[in-house]
């Protein structure tokens, strides 16, 4: 596995297609993998996970996790600084982190999730439809709820005892952006249609309850909209947040 930083410049008009459309930042993203290795028959294709941070909007960085190591010099070329003097992506192997989560450690981290529910059943062997969350309250508890099925815990930000304003124990755990996207694609018989993803950006503390859980987390994403940039958890020391 690897993990992958790249830097885009705003500006430039491959950048601006890109970061408006999540579809065709999918396609060029899955473009950069000489040695992605094909699917067995009837199994599916390693997992590409990316995200895109636009917390500095002059410099939006691009995260990838990956199973094979990207070559991310054409996206550079289209939608970077491809004469920057100093390197405008990296790679790096995810084993040595993955291999050194443990039962307890503690970590901070960014996710950016599509939180969705299922509504209910209209009838007997009929399944409800999937909606997005669109509260702030629902779209942190979906993250709460999904946590130990992924082996972490969000611990409390402060006492257990105290309560805050809605009668519930605070955790570290905040929304950074809330946002709705709206594009084109194709459905299985060729139609275009239009996708609206709704997605929450975490960001907080966790603790590790079962490694290989969170390990499986790690390397292939959780929720829906995976391949349009969401569902891709980071982790970095509780003194900063990637």
């Amino acid at each position: 596995m690897h993990l992958t930083r790249a830097y885009l410049n705003p500006r430039r008009q491959g950048a601006i297609k890109l970061i408006g459309n999540p579809r065709a930042m999918h396609a060029l993203i899955m473009g950069c993998f000489p040695d992605q290795p094909p699917a067995p028959p009837g199994q599916t294709a390693p997992r590409v996970l990316w995200r895109l941070d636009s917390d500095d909007v002059r410099r939006p960085v691009l995260w990838t996790v990956s199973p094979t190591r990207p070559d991310l010099t054409q996206l550079i070329e289209d939608a970077g600084w491809a004469a920057a003097e100093t390197p405008q992506w990296e790679s790096k192997p995810y084993g040595p982190l993955l291999d050194r989560i443990e039962t307890g450690q503690r970590y901070a981290f960014r996710l950016t999730a599509s939180p969705t529910y299922r509504t209910a059943s209209p009838a007997p062997n009929q399944r409800g439809r999937r909606l997005p969350h669109t509260t702030a309250r629902n779209q942190l508890r979906w993250l709460t709820d999904k946590a130990h099925q992924h082996g972490f815990t969000i611990p409390p930000a402060g006492s257990p005892n105290d309560l805050g304003p809605d009668g519930e124990v605070p955790l570290q755990l905040q929304l950074r952006h809330r946002g709705k996207n709206t594009f084109g694609k194709h459905d299985h018989q060729d139609k275009p249609i239009r996708v609206t993803l709704t997605t929450a950006t975490y960001e907080g503390a966790l603790d590790v309850t079962d490694p290989q859980a969170f390990r499986t987390l790690l390397t292939t994403g959780i929720g829906l909209g995976r391949a349009y940039g969401c569902g891709l958890l980071t982790l970095a020391r509780l003194s900063a947040i990637t």
